[in-house]
């Protein structure tokens, strides 16, 4: 009788336990803030490659070496460091065609190709540093593209922006539903990362300005957004 008693008691106490967490379980309200300030790039990335072919693979290769060597210094003598360019692609690979006649690949010599990748911190000077690579003989401009080195330096700002929109929201959520608006039970965030704008398009064949006795284009940097995203959740009475 006292076994069943002591059972009796136990289950009376792990109910009236599970009432009253459900009790004290918090009703909560769940808001996402954005922030968004437009912002002018401070750097750009450029690309640029030279391609050459030979019946030889070393006279290729030689002569790939010299304009490439051309292109960098004409980079260099702009005032761009050695730190802010590097090789991002090489390759030596033979060519070949198809002969009708005989139904075979016929060999048709050797293609080099090397890109080179370009770090400009100052953009007064991407135009000049556009014709310079085109008339020291660079093949094709790979791309060119606009961007903030360092987004996050706006975190601060945007933070704070995004918080007080969350909590707009979230004021009046709760009011147009009759609650009260407590503290808030949770917050995280999804900060910038980074952000291009693009303005050349890939494989743009340089030759008409170095035939034509044109000047390359006007490339303009332009401005774009930054935007900041919190999650909140409030509890509510």
């Amino acid at each position: 009788m006292k076994k069943l008693l002591a059972v009796g008691l136990g289950l009376g106490f792990c109910l009236t336990s599970l009432y009253a967490a459900e009790e004290k379980t918090p009703r909560t309200i769940s808001v996402t803030g954005t922030s968004e300030i437009s912002v002018a790039p401070d750097i750009c990335y450029m690309s640029f490659s030279v391609e050459t072919s030979d019946k030889s693979a070393i006279k290729a290769y030689n002569e790939n070496n010299d304009i490439m060597n051309k292109v960098n210094s004409a980079i260099k003598a702009l005032g761009i460091e050695a730190k802010d360019l590097n090789t991002s692609y090489f390759s030596i690979a033979p060519q070949y065609y198809w002969e009708e006649k005989t139904g075979k690949n016929v060999f048709d010599g050797y293609k080099v190709y090397n890109s080179l990748n370009v770090k400009v911190r100052d953009l007064s000077k991407v135009g000049k540093i556009l014709d310079a690579a085109v008339n020291a003989g660079a093949t094709t401009v790979g791309g060119v593209s606009f961007t903030v080195e360092n987004p996050k330096k706006y975190n601060v700002e945007l933070r704070e922006q995004a918080i007080k929109a969350a909590f707009t929201k979230a004021t009046q959520m709760a009011n147009l539903t009759g609650l009260k608006l407590g503290k808030p039970m949770s917050v995280s965030e999804n900060e910038p990362g980074d952000y291009y704008q693009y303005y050349a398009q890939a494989n743009v064949m340089t030759s008409m300005y170095r035939d034509g006795g044109e000047s390359a284009p006007s490339i303009e940097a332009g401005e774009f957004k930054v935007t900041h995203t919190v999650y909140i959740t409030y509890e509510v009475e």
